[in-house]
């Protein structure tokens, strides 16, 4: 889960050599036949149990060692709501053997360097989402006819105003979310500043989580009956969506570091408002959008128990960031 210091699972040295021992869940891909061997990288406790998380280390421990297997197995398939062609399993370490990745316990720090290109992968995932539900909703209701025009004519479902407004919301998340994840991307190269880069990456993570799911459901409403069938593929989508939310970090999780942690800095806090401003082609927009969020976001970080707003916070800070991306797009054509 999050609580990353509860981990038990241990790695110790032996003749040179590390050896792993323990359990580990919701593995993606942890066993198949489609290559010829698997790269595991674990996270184990190297130091004493109350260390916490400054006594963890992470290791690649590969399932074949010069064609022998190695002490890794799969104990369990997860039968899962949804993502049905991804094998997740739970898999069981006994005195397997592994190599240390840099420092003993930084295994942290060094997770941490693929975090954000995982949570931006997770994004993207929901961007692929809710680009796919508008896709068969506005198939969809482009050709279903249902009633009739002012006119008299027969009526397709794009006729009717609230279908539209459904449309045009599942058009806007995953516009809204790809345009965040390509100047997240773009913007957070070597040489950005690290807790940037971690708030940008946390941003598109929830904002296109959520915009998945939501999608997917205006796609089944759309679609009325039909969507809530197998044959449309719709409740697919939300099956296989559902799951952004909670992998690479739970959005609740993300929402509180935010509250707690990210713009508790205010060296932090400078970097996203100077960053979010560059975006803004029309300073007309920029000073009245940013001003807002900065008293508002200091209402929240300034409360006794910031905690409390703290999905409040995202959800401020997510639409900012929206909003400014939203400033550069070009509609014309």
């Amino acid at each position: 889960g999050s609580d990353l210091s509860r981990i038990r699972t241990h790695a110790q040295e032996k003749k040179g050599s590390w050896r792993i021992s323990g359990e580990k869940i919701f593995i993606s891909g942890g066993g198949q036949d489609l290559s010829e061997g698997i790269l595991h990288l674990v996270l184990a406790r190297t130091g004493k149990p109350d260390t916490g998380v400054k006594g963890l280390s992470l290791f690649l421990c590969p399932s074949h060692i010069d064609g022998t297997e190695n002490s890794v197995a799969v104990v369990r398939l997860e039968d899962k709501l949804g993502l049905h062609a991804s094998p997740t399993c739970h898999m069981h370490f006994a005195d397997a053997e592994a190599a240390l990745v840099g420092k003993e316990g930084e295994g942290l720090k060094a997770m941490f360097t693929m975090m954000n290109y995982a949570r931006t992968d997770v994004a993207l995932q929901g961007v692929g989402h809710a680009s796919r539900a508008h896709q068969i909703a506005l198939e969809y209701a482009s050709t279903r006819e249902q009633g009739r025009t002012s006119s008299g004519q027969a009526a397709v479902l794009t006729d009717h105003a609230d279908v539209r407004q459904m449309l045009d919301k599942q058009a806007n998340l995953a516009l809204g979310g790809r345009a965040m994840c390509h100047i997240t991307i773009a913007r957070t190269l070597p040489g950005t500043s690290q807790e940037l880069t971690d708030i940008l990456a946390s941003l598109c993570k929830v904002f296109c989580s959520e915009a998945s799911t939501t999608a997917a459901d205006l796609g089944i409403q759309i679609l009325g009956g039909y969507g809530y069938l197998h044959e449309y593929g719709m409740e697919q989508i939300w099956r296989d969506a559902r799951i952004t939310s909670i992998y690479e970090g739970a959005n609740g999780i993300h929402a509180r570091a935010l509250a707690t942690r990210g713009f508790q800095h205010k060296e932090t806090k400078e970097l996203f408002v100077s960053f979010i401003s560059s975006l803004f082609d029309d300073k007309t927009l920029a000073d009245p959008a940013i001003s807002q969020w900065q008293e508002e976001s200091e209402t929240i970080l300034n409360s006794e128990s910031p905690e409390l707003e703290a999905n409040n916070l995202m959800n401020i800070t997510t639409n900012l960031f929206l909003q400014a991306c939203q400033s550069r797009m070009n509609f014309d054509g």
